[in-house]
């Protein structure tokens, strides 16, 4: 079942799917960003007002960076043991049923309720509220416990500004409508707080990642009249600087400070044959068909996807699909 946020009468099943049932289990997608956590922990909140009983689970834990959202500790340590049946499932923010990653996919479960706004979506759940002109899941959700009239309380609205903020990279992108700015004005109402949530998620990180992004722009590769720039994320870099893999996130954003950069790129060795690439772009150059190339997906200024080549292979593979595209 596909749900439409324009039409009330759609959203019967969801307000049913809430009221009945008292338990619910929350998942994101592993290599979580500020929209993974804040769609989790805000629409666990939420639901905790209602007086249900909820948990939320995503790969990696609740990383250091992310420790200042309210109501936090509502992340659970992934498990391999499924829920009760009784327990309801819903996934937040992941396109596909893979992204939650190797924790979800042993349990074998079917999902009851999908918030997202990737325009790939699969709708893999028996209800699918998926909205890809959204700003961001948060946006989604948010909108939805509008119109089911649910309240919201200060601590869950703190979740979806920082879910708004960090997908929208700081409400900067050309292709946000003015009703995204709206629904931030009404979070910014409901108690968020624009100034400490904005220092928080950009100007909050450790030394160890500060350390890994000069590693990271000190070999970044310009090529192309420099339209084109990249990075190779390797894990001896994690080691010289003390960092992990959950501090490398967002870091394409400063190679897209260069006025000439159109595509940024990162490739980083996941095993011999298998490698994670992440593209950003400016000026609506479409990143998606380069990540559907390798079977991936996203946005048209952000996507991804796994490649199952050597890192050599991969990276001039990338390359002559970017220039193909530019050309």
């Amino acid at each position: 079942m596909n749900i439409n946020l324009d039409s009330n009468s759609d959203l019967f099943p969801i307000g049913t799917f809430f009221k009945e049932n008292n338990s619910f289990v929350i998942v994101s997608h592993c290599r979580p960003d500020g929209d993974a956590y804040g769609s989790a922990i805000g629409l666990g909140l939420v639901l905790k007002n209602l007086g249900k009983k909820v948990d939320a689970y995503i790969e990696e834990g609740l990383l250091e960076h992310f420790a200042f959202l309210p109501g936090a500790s509502i992340l659970k340590t992934p498990t391999e043991v499924a829920p009760d049946p009784q327990t309801k499932i819903i996934t937040v923010d992941c396109s596909n049923i893979k992204r939650p990653g190797p924790f979800f996919e042993s349990w074998n479960r079917q999902v009851d309720l999908n918030f997202d706004h990737h325009i790939d979506n699969t709708r893999f759940a028996t209800i699918n509220v998926v909205e890809p002109e959204a700003s961001s899941s948060c946006e989604v959700i948010f909108r939805c416990i509008e119109k089911l009239s649910l309240p919201c309380p200060k601590e869950a609205a703190a979740n979806f500004y920082v879910g708004l903020l960090t997908d929208t990279n700081a409400f900067c992108f050309r292709s946000i409508p003015p009703e995204t700015f709206e629904l931030a004005a009404k979070l910014i109402r409901l108690g968020a707080d624009p100034e400490f949530l904005s220092v928080c998620s950009f100007r909050n990180y450790p030394l160890s990642r500060f350390l890994l992004l000069r590693e990271v722009l000190n070999q970044t590769h310009f090529v192309e009249d420099a339209k084109i720039a990249y990075y190779i994320l390797t894990a001896d870099m994690y080691l010289k600087t003390g960092s992990n893999q959950g501090e490398a996130e967002n870091f394409l954003y400063y190679l897209l400070m260069v006025k000439t950069v159109v595509v940024a790129f990162m490739l980083e060795e996941l095993s011999p044959n298998l490698i994670r690439l992440s593209l950003r772009s400016s000026k609506d150059f479409d990143v998606r068909q380069i990540a559907s190339k390798f079977g991936g997906g996203g946005h048209l200024r952000a996507a991804g996807a796994r490649i199952k080549l050597d890192l050599e292979q991969a990276k001039k593979t990338v390359l002559s699909e970017i220039k193909a595209l530019l050309d």
